[in-house]
């Protein structure tokens, strides 16, 4: 397998994970599950979050290794018109704060039916 593809499929497998985080943060607020696995995806969502914008300002971590290999294409542009490929980050992004806020929510329900108990 060439270090191209081999990186593609790492990076694939990360979107995977990352989209599997998303996933479970809406199941936790729609059912109120707070637990270990929520936690991590909420930390996984973060930093990731930090890796992008904060540290790569907008740019995925893996940008600079697929340069150095020869790869100049970006990860969703692999799959997507490239103008929606542009828009794949701000969605994922806009779809975990909708997420995170449904999550707030939920537990200030939860906790104000504890209260009245």
């Amino acid at each position: 397998m060439n270090r191209i593809l081999l990186l593609r499929v790492i990076h694939g497998l990360f979107a995977i994970y990352f989209i599997l985080c998303l996933i479970y943060l809406y199941y936790a607020a729609i059912f109120s599950r707070i637990d270990m696995v929520l936690f991590i995806a909420l930390i996984s969502l973060g930093m990731e979050g930090l890796a992008v914008f904060v540290i790569n300002k907008g740019d995925c971590p893996l940008i600079h290794i697929q340069r150095k290999i020869g790869d100049e294409t970006p990860f969703f542009n692999l799959f997507l018109p490239a103008q929606y490929a542009k828009q794949a980050i701000p969605f994922f992004v806009k779809i975990a704060w909708v997420g995170i806020g449904i999550l707030i929510l939920r537990l200030i329900v939860v906790l104000g039916e504890v209260g009245t108990t």
